[in-house]
């Protein structure tokens, strides 16, 4: 066989995926209402100078909408690119902000229920860290309330192998249904694999984001470097096959344990989830959402342009006037009527599907360091179920919030919150938010497979617009989850039928993941800093949290964002970041 083409290597397939509301008749299979309005877009609206604007940035996902913001906020005027920029236009700046889809946000997805004002299904990213760089002090920027995230409740339960206990019981060998060596019986999965990380990496428990990045590049075990070794192959050889399942079971993420990077993998699981100290977990009172939305809103009060609907598919570069700009091909919904937009500098504020799905002869993909570095992480499919119900029956049991974990497809179940207990809300109300299902990897298929939905791997086209997020799920799956729920509580529950539900698989074209991790071997320090700047002689960009330290999290987008602009458009640190925070590599 010849050696592959660009298009060979970026093709790819459609991938199963769904976002589903279910509202009253659970069983029925009609459409649901649409969560978003639609706001498609006129001709002409689009262009600059000569037809040209400054910035382009496609993507309004959190990462898109804060470089959109930062390009037209304060610290924007001592940015000496935009300074020229500025100057030939008579100190105006001509930004744009493309999204493909009907709304704002990306993968941030908050959904209110029916009967539930103060309750939000966060459908996708639901929480952040108190020590998590520029997210935080955005949110305190942003004026944003926020309240507490509880995860591992003493109380809340722990099913396993069809073994019933409680979180408090992890330090007792004779409950854990699990054979476990020597080094972790009597440990939690989070001690546990903390334990285990630091037979590798000692101290590793206390270690910040910089010292991390410091011992990356050598850090080694049997001869080999960390970073080219499979984190499930180390753990097998750590804690053997009972250890790994227990923690994979344990943790209730299978992503956490499994093939990837082993350093990334271990400075993930102690900055998620073991840190010393501790870090707090908080959520958005309003919704996660609204960071990219209140993001949006302040980049257009300052004259920036947001563009629903226009879906980018092929970057060109051409002279326009002696000058090289890039040439962005749309498809503008409904209709799909094309349209060409030209830029003097293009933010691809996109995950790695995303990137994929364009046209392969897309000059970008004339670089094959760019294809390398793109081909670097693996995606990584989850999903959510949320169940609405008229009471909090866990209650019952006296489980109140936090999370429960289970091996069934379920895997973790958050007790989300009582509608009539939210800041604002009228006490009276007894409607309850269940997270009845949060999972990743394989178990992601069984929840797909009772979607049964035709034309499933159909991918993202020209002549297709983008899915909005508001198909109906069937019965079936809700009637699973039920009885899932009521496997996992035991006898004594008692669960009532829900009222909605909703269901979201990022795995759907154009994400194509959850999230991602570093492949095996991925030198991140050298890739991260090559992707925010892929091709010396074009002002075009990346940013996102696909290619960060924080993978999956919004700090990764957001850090990523801000080293793009700080290196390549010279923006200095905004006033509500400390200067001493460290960003990364």
């Amino acid at each position: 066989m010849g050696k592959p083409t660009r298009r060979d290597l970026l093709k790819g397939t459609g991938a199963l995926g769904a976002a589903a509301i279910v509202d009253g008749a659970l069983g029925a299979s009609a459409r649901a209402r649409p969560l978003v309005e639609d706001r498609p877009e006129q001709a002409g609206t689009v262009e600059g100078e000569h037809g040209v604007l400054d910035v382009a940035v496609i993507g309004a996902g959190v990462s898109g909408a804060y470089a959109a913001w930062r390009l037209l906020g304060p610290e924007a005027k001592h940015s000496p690119v935009l300074n020229r920029l500025r100057r030939r236009r008579g100190g105006r700046l001509k930004v744009g902000l493309f999204e493909g889809s009907e709304r704002v946000g990306g993968r941030l997805f908050s959904v209110t229920p029916p009967g539930m004002p103060h309750l939000h299904a966060e459908l996708g990213g639901m929480r952040y860290l108190n020590n998590q760089p520029v997210i935080a002090d955005l949110v305190d920027h942003l004026g944003l309330p926020t309240d507490p995230f509880p995860v591992d409740e003493s109380q809340n339960l722990v099913y396993l192998r069809r073994h019933r206990f409680t979180q408090s019981q992890w330090g007792d060998p004779t409950v854990v249904p699990y054979d476990l060596p020597t080094a972790i019986r009597g440990k939690s999965p989070d001690d546990a694999l903390v334990s285990v990380i630091e037979r590798f990496v000692p101290g590793a428990a206390g270690m910040d984001q910089q010292a991390w990045d410091k011992i990356k590049p050598t850090a080694s075990a049997d001869g080999r470097h960390l970073y080219d070794i499979g984190f499930w192959n180390l753990l097998l050889d750590a804690v053997g096959q009972e250890g790994w399942a227990f923690l994979r079971a344990g943790f209730g993420y299978g992503s956490v344990v499994a093939n990837v990077n082993s350093i990334e993998a271990m400075e993930a699981s102690v900055a998620d989830f073991v840190g010393s100290p501790a870090p707090q977990y908080l959520l958005l009172r309003n919704g996660y959402q609204t960071v990219p939305k209140e993001l949006v809103r302040r980049f257009e009060a300052e004259g920036g342009t947001v563009h629903l609907h226009h879906q980018v598919r092929r970057i060109d570069r051409e002279t326009v006037h002696g000058e090289q700009v890039m040439s962005l091909a749309l498809s503008v919904w409904p209709g799909g009527r094309p349209l060409t937009v030209r830029a003097r500098h293009v933010v691809l504020a996109m995950p790695q599907r995303s990137i994929e799905l364009l046209d392969p002869d897309s000059f970008l993909f004339t670089s094959d360091q760019f294809l390398s570095d793109l081909g670097s992480i693996v995606p990584r499919p989850a999903s959510k179920l949320f169940l609405g119900y008229d009471r909090p029956w866990w209650e019952d049991l006296g489980l109140r919030k936090g999370r429960s974990v289970t091996d069934l497809p379920l895997r973790q179940t958050y007790y989300w919150g009582v509608e009539g207990k939210q800041h604002g809300a009228d006490p009276a109300n007894r409607n309850a938010l269940l997270l009845a299902s949060y999972n990743d990897l394989g178990d992601v298929e069984f929840w797909n497979e009772l979607l049964k939905r035709p034309q499933r791997l159909a991918p993202v086209s020209v002549t297709r617009p983008p899915r909005p997020m508001d198909a109906a799920a069937p019965g079936t799956l809700v009637d699973e989850a039920q009885r899932q729920l009521r496997e996992l509580h035991g006898p004594d529950a008692r669960i009532p039928e829900p009222t909605s539900a909703y269901f979201q698989d990022w795995v759907q074209d154009p994400y194509g993941a959850a999230f991602h991790f570093w492949q095996v071997g991925a030198k991140s320090w050298e890739i991260m800093p090559r992707m925010r700047h892929p091709l010396r002689d074009a002002n075009l960009y990346v940013c996102g949290d696909a290619y960060s330290t924080g993978q999956g999290w919004v700090y990764g987008a957001l850090t990523q964002a801000e080293l793009m602009l700080e290196e390549h458009f010279g923006l200095p640190r905004p006033t509500w970041l400390p200067p001493s925070v460290y960003l990364g590599s």
